[in-house]
């Protein structure tokens, strides 16, 4: 008791002594919040990345040179062998214990095109002549066939051009008397009896002479889409409706949506509002300046977008804005003279009366886009959009996640050009009745050099004469057995909440190779692709910030203890003068550096 009352006699006595406490408190604080941070962001990353499509572990085909990923990094998505009976497979993996659900999943990459200022202003036209027969549209048919014969002008000027530098003989005379017939008076007859037809003519025989347009890449999970949603929960859906089961469609992820088929005008302005938004100042950022000249240089490709009569309403809104009148380029170039005193006026602005005038979107939830698969030969796969989508709490329209779009896994498979087992019974029907030898696909992606080969001609070939029906048109639905009775990739799986995932992940291995299914998984970790290794970046940041903040402060309180002690030798000198034992003299030191500790 008199080394406790002496200890704390001393501390009391020594204000400076209170430093080392306080540097004892403010590390261990600081290190407590560093790492409750570390883990914080691990496990919200891991819920985010488990609930948003990879579950908690993926299995595909040990065969497979790669690993299965839901988020592709630089290098696209991986090759990966089709798991074995992908149904005997399924079942197999949900009677392990621990199993709550198994998605099948397949990743890609696709490419679109954003469609050109022509098919914008066929568009329109469209729209206003499937409007029942009026007198009112009547007159705004006249005006849009008005606008429309200036803009095939235009294109006749450029065709020549055109034609001498893509076309062969042969598609340029096509062209060009498509453009003559539909500069003939005889032709704008009958666009005021027949409009859509005279558009249908424009569409497929003009418009594709403009181009097709920006080409747009996307990235997409193919699905059963249905369940996808009721597995992942942090799914939501911003606009449209989920594809009923059965039917063939893509969901747009929203970040995407809004970074590559949105007006670039109004994405540029977004871009700024979100900058903006987290304090940042136009007159101090030039990075946000040269945002502000990208909008700016956007404007040809929106003027040419817009029809005549939208461009006059567009033009009467920036003149009463503005103050005076002028040409409609001349005034929008004024309107996008952007800083931080006129944005938020001018982007609110923007919005409320000048977007309504815009082709803000170059599609809509209802439409049609034909993707490409960019790793296949097939030429294109149309696909209905039904809406668009994000994943919650990760980062919002502007992160990585959020621009993967989700598409039904029959979808999927056509654009990777593999064969239904339908397609694939047809095929070797084909080459049966021409006398020709299928090879499976497997034998066909070998790519062996070419070799000749001497084998028996057939003494009698087949007279039969194969059936080559029409070409028929994609499918817009698809059966329960043609879904994951087809060839599948990669499954994610979700674990019930008292489940062990390691546990579950090592028996669905040791389950199938007792059964000698081929099958291997990836934890959600490496399954989350890039995004993993960006958070995965950011923990071995804060725990090395955590590892040197740790360090300095044991060396400023050794530095100071060491002052310490030298400032108690004279008084250990004097305690041990007037007759306190050694072991007295060193446990009411012990004593008041537990106090200390005690404290911080």
């Amino acid at each position: 008791m008199t080394l406790l009352s002496f200890a704390l006699q001393s501390v009391v006595a020594r204000p400076r002594s209170w430093v080392v406490a306080l540097l004892a408190l403010g590390s261990a604080l600081l290190l407590t919040l560093g790492l409750a941070m570390v883990a914080g962001i691990s496990e919200g990353t891991q819920r985010s990345v488990i609930e948003s499509g990879a579950g908690h572990f993926l299995v595909y085909n040990s065969q497979s040179t790669e690993s299965a990923v839901v988020v592709t990094g630089p290098t696209g998505a991986p090759v990966l062998v089709p798991l074995p009976d992908y149904p005997a497979t399924e079942a197999r993996v949900r009677e392990t214990p621990g199993v709550s659900d198994v998605v099948p999943l397949e990743v890609g990459m696709g490419a679109t095109f954003r469609g050109n200022y022509l098919d914008d202003k066929l568009s329109t036209a469209r729209a206003v002549a499937r409007q029942p027969p009026s007198p009112e549209r009547d007159a705004r048919l006249a005006r849009l066939a008005a606008d429309l014969q200036r803009t095939l002008r235009d294109v006749a000027r450029d065709a020549d051009r055109q034609a001498e530098a893509f076309l062969t003989a042969d598609e340029a005379r096509m062209d060009r008397a498509a453009l003559e017939e539909a500069t003939t008076p005889a032709f704008w007859e009958r666009f005021g009896a027949q409009p859509l037809a005279a558009l249908e003519y424009l569409e497929n025989h003009v418009a594709r002479q403009v181009g097709e347009g920006e080409s747009i890449d996307i990235e997409y999970l193919g699905s059963d889409l249905n369940q996808f949603v009721r597995a992942f929960p942090r799914f939501e859906l911003v606009t449209g409706t989920l594809p009923p089961p059965g039917h063939r469609g893509l969901l747009l992820g929203h970040g995407l949506y809004e970074q590559r088929f949105k007006l670039p005008v109004a994405a540029r302005l977004d871009e700024l509002k979100r900058e903006l938004d987290r304090g940042a100042l136009l007159a101090e950022d030039e990075r946000l300046r040269t945002l502000v000249d990208r909008a700016s240089a956007e404007l040809p490709d929106l003027l040419a977008r817009v029809d005549a009569e939208r461009s006059d309403a567009a033009r009467a809104v920036l003149t009463r804005v503005l103050g005076h009148p002028g040409e409609a380029e001349a005034l929008w170039r004024e309107f996008l003279q952007l800083d931080d005193a006129n944005f938020a006026t001018r982007h609110q602005l923007f919005y409320a009366e000048l977007a309504p005038l815009l082709p803000l979107y170059r599609v809509k939830p209802g439409d049609t886009v034909v993707l490409k698969g960019l790793d296949s030969l097939v030429n294109g796969v149309p696909l209905k959009i039904w809406g668009t989508y994000r994943f919650r709490g990760l980062g919002g329209d502007s992160s990585r996640v959020n621009t993967l779009s989700l598409m039904d896994l029959v979808s999927a498979r056509y654009l990777s050009g593999r064969l239904s087992p339908e397609l694939m019974e047809e095929a070797k029907r084909d080459a049966q009745s021409l006398g020709l030898d299928f090879l499976p696909e497997s034998e066909v992606d070998l790519l062996k050099p070419a070799t000749v080969v001497e084998v028996e001609t057939p003494e009698k070939p087949s007279s039969e004469v194969p059936d080559f029906p029409r070409a028929r048109a994609w499918p817009e639905t698809f059966s329960a057995t043609e879904l994951r009775g087809g060839s599948v990739l990669q499954a994610a799986v979700v674990v019930t909440p008292e489940a062990n995932p390691e546990a579950v992940a090592m028996d669905v291995v040791q389950r199938a190779t007792s059964a000698s299914v081929p099958l291997t998984t990836v934890d959600w970790e490496a399954a989350g692709g890039f995004v993993s290794e960006v958070v995965g970046l950011t923990r071995v940041v804060l725990l090395g910030f955590s590892v040197m903040l740790c360090l300095f402060v044991v060396l400023v309180s050794a530095g100071t203890l060491l002052l310490l002690a030298q400032e108690r030798v004279g008084e250990v000198g004097t305690m041990r003068a007037v007759g306190m034992q050694r072991s007295d003299v060193f446990g009411s030191l012990l004593t008041e550096g537990v106090l200390l500790g005690g404290l911080g």
